[in-house]
């Protein structure tokens, strides 16, 4: 008998092409010595991350010319929202901040309320530098999972999903859901941009 599937949580994972890549490389580290970083991008008040999310009048994108970053994520959000089957739509940048985690920075769960498609980049991702962690949004799943012990290692059974960073690479997912970040256990900076998307107004 066939067993159907519901409530579905999608994800896209990309990875950009290595010179387009090692091009934004260049410009985010660029941007990083400039006094304009050096008075946007502090550390945060209750995490250990230093980061731009607390300048909202800073945008990484802008600040550091990545037009081209820009242009992929717009991309690659249009054919997210075309894997949903919902109609197109434009869209705009609504926020969007660069995060430095440093050896042993890590960031708690939380989510981008408000906003449309989030997405993080990776600019720097040396290994075991912290991976990006989704639990299953249904905390009532979860909960069975645990008292039932039925959590399993497949995506029908898992109580959480981890995408690991790589540099070039995005993670795409709705606004909505939760996730954190693991701890950096390297010993060299994690450098992620984030991006917030909204319907064009």
């Amino acid at each position: 008998m066939p067993v159907e599937l519901w409530f579905p949580v999608p994800f896209l994972v990309h990875d950009i092409e290595p010179e387009v890549r090692d091009a934004i490389r260049a410009k985010v580290h660029a941007y990083l010595e400039t006094e304009g970083a050096k008075r946007d991008v502090t550390l945060a008040p209750s995490e250990s991350v230093t980061t731009s999310y607390y300048r909202p009048q800073a945008s990484i994108l802008a600040d550091a010319k990545l037009v081209e970053l820009e242009d992929i994520i717009m991309q690659a959000a249009n054919g997210f929202l075309a894997t949903m089957q919902l109609p197109p739509r434009r869209l705009e940048v609504e926020r969007a901040w660069i995060n430095v985690f440093t050896p042993g920075s890590q960031e708690a769960m939380h989510s981008h309320d408000g906003s449309l498609i989030s997405c993080s980049y990776y600019v720097e991702a040396p290994e075991n530098c912290g991976n990006i962690a989704f639990p299953d949004p249904i905390g009532a799943r979860r909960s069975y999972r645990e008292f039932t012990q039925t959590a399993g290692d497949n995506f029908l059974t898992l109580r959480e999903m981890t995408f690991e960073p790589k540099p070039g690479r995005i993670v795409m997912f709705e606004s909505w859901v939760p996730h954190a970040v693991n701890c950096n256990k390297s010993d060299k900076n994690r450098i992620s941009i984030a991006v917030n998307l909204r319907q064009a107004r």
